[in-house]
């Protein structure tokens, strides 16, 4: 049989960090309270699994978001990696002039965007069928997403 290991939700360690607990310290609770709960039922969180959890939540809350690109919230999971995503992302970061950004991305980019003003479409999302590309409609469209309605 398997034993837990158990993590307080991410919040709940960065509340501890802000009072000045130290990684270890959060360990030493955490333990203590997963005896209570658990009995000896659960493998003990190490200062480590904290250390891994407050950085993982901290890149997430650095992750950066584009808004005016990229217009539709949430975005399902599975839609997450899909190629025109990533296109609106590339050019969200070439827009704010992130020059970590690759030349090959950039050139794909540039071929992405050309290949839509050439066929007069723009890119579309919902959360069902996910990102695909739809005719632009004059006068509405007049970048590379489909305007949402209000």
């Amino acid at each position: 049989m398997s034993r837990a290991r158990v993590l307080p939700p991410v919040r709940r360690l960065l509340q501890w960090r802000t009072a000045g607990l130290t990684q270890q310290q959060m360990a030493d609770l955490i333990n203590k309270e997963n005896r209570e709960r658990l009995g000896n039922e659960f493998t003990p969180v190490t200062r480590s699994a904290v250390s891994v959890a407050l950085s993982r939540a901290d890149k997430a809350d650095q992750r950066p978001s584009y808004p005016e690109d990229i217009p539709w919230t949430p975005i399902a999971r599975e839609h997450q990696k899909d190629h025109l995503l990533t296109m609106l992302r590339t050019g969200a970061r070439i827009k704010r002039d992130d020059q970590s950004v690759p030349e090959a991305a950039r050139r794909r980019y540039d071929n992405f965007r050309s290949r839509l003003q050439r066929d007069d479409q723009v890119v579309d999302y919902n959360d069902v069928d996910g990102f695909h590309l739809v005719e632009r409609r004059a006068g509405i469209d007049d970048g590379l997403i489909r305007k949402p309605s209000d």
